[in-house]
């Protein structure tokens, strides 16, 4: 199988510096494209460009928070052309609902879906206007079921599923593709911000071994690959075992 090959793309990663976006920046950068990675921690981001010196590709960073209203057009402006936007940022939202503060809700809400619609409509425009482009949403598999302890963050990627078939529909005329990536149990850092026990040892106790963030990354970059008449509508990424 031919390695993948992006030299001379310009690929933007919302949620660069850690888990799936971090792996995500580093493997577009490995295939040579020039990666514009942002987040809201820059000492991290620093540290992840310091790491792509020796790829055939480049790492810039963009330090800022998605869910600061200019931030989104002042990110499209900085980043232009945009090729790939590939939305990674994302926050968990997990407990017993009976038990969780509606008060936190609006915060999922605000970064999992507002601010990616914010983003894909900021960059979508640059696409549009050059008449191509790939907007790949990285979801869950929790887009399309439900687990329990998982009720805000579902909703939220519930939504995603939906803003990406939207998309999709009103964007093909454009020339800009939409992709949804959902993986399965993935070992990332956000797995280490559970605030409620229950939360927790439920993921602790399933049965299979997650996903690593570059097996996600890696079904990113091939979504990323596919032919300009081909359009992947959504790509399931499961660890081995988890099958519901």
């Amino acid at each position: 199988m031919q390695e993948p090959n992006l030299v001379g793309r310009r690929v933007l990663v919302t949620g660069g510096s850690s888990g799936i976006g971090r792996a995500t920046a580093l493997a577009f950068a490995s295939a040579g494209a020039a990666v514009i990675a942002t987040a809201r921690r820059g000492d991290e981001l620093a540290v992840l460009c310091d790491e792509a010196d020796s790829l055939p590709g480049t790492i810039e960073a963009v330090a800022g928070n998605l869910t600061d209203a200019d931030f989104p057009a002042a990110l499209a402006k900085t980043a232009d052309p945009v090729d790939v936007l590939v939305n990674c940022a994302g926050m968990l939202g997990h407990g017993p609902f009976l038990d969780t503060d509606p008060a936190e809700w609006p915060k999922v809400w605000e970064l999992n879906v507002h601010a990616l619609m914010c983003v894909s409509q900021a960059i979508g425009r640059g696409m549009r206007a050059r008449g191509s482009g790939h907007i790949i949403n990285v979801t869950s598999i929790l887009a399309g079921r439900a687990y329990r302890y998982t009720l805000p963050y579902t909703a939220t990627k519930h939504a995603v599923r939906g803003v990406s078939r939207g998309l999709r529909v009103e964007l093909a005329e454009f020339g800009i593709k939409v992709t949804e990536v959902a993986p399965g149990l993935t070992d990332t850092p956000i797995l280490d911000s559970f605030s409620d026990d229950d939360a927790a040892a439920d993921y602790d106790a399933r049965p299979y071994q997650p996903l690593d963030a570059d097996e996600v990354a890696l079904a990113i970059v091939r979504v990323a690959l596919s032919g300009p008449n081909t359009c992947p509508e959504r790509v399931e990424v499961h660890p081995l075992g988890q099958t519901a």
